[in-house]
């Protein structure tokens, strides 16, 4: 097996929680504008959360701008690594499935399963267009 560089998987996995992190803010606040800045207890956010979900277009957003960094995720690992990059985008849809395993809530609905079988997918396809923009293996 080709020697994976764990550092760029890391580091790459890092950026994409933390792009997810900040879009699912933006998301939130975007379709969630009446939620007050301060004051507002937890139950009160998970009940807005919860009808948010429900009554908006949340999730199509969530899921589309999830899959763009799932890409992401694979291009740059693939990339900041230099070598081997399809097995550097099937390493962060590994670490990726993982992460949804360990963040597994029971009213996550189909967006979950959806998220087990297109990670690995979209991530080699990251690192299938870092592929063109490297120099040739010898």
């Amino acid at each position: 097996m080709p020697p994976i560089s764990l550092a760029a998987i890391a580091l790459a996995f890092t950026v994409e929680w933390l792009a997810d992190y900040i879009i699912g803010a933006v998301l939130f606040l975007v379709f969630a504008p009446e939620l007050p800045a301060s004051g507002t207890t937890p139950a009160e956010i998970q009940r807005i959360s919860r009808e948010m979900i429900a009554t908006t277009a949340f999730l199509p957003w969530a899921f589309a701008l999830g899959s763009v960094t799932t890409v992401g995720g694979g291009y740059l690992a693939a990339r900041v690594a230099r070598r081997v990059p399809y097995y550097h985008g099937l390493a962060m849809g590994i670490v990726g499935i993982l992460y949804i395993f360990v963040m597994w809530h029971s009213d996550g609905g189909a967006s979950q399963y959806a998220g087990l079988f297109l990670t690995i997918p979209l991530s080699i396809l990251g690192a299938h267009f870092a592929r063109k923009h490297m120099p040739p293996q010898t």
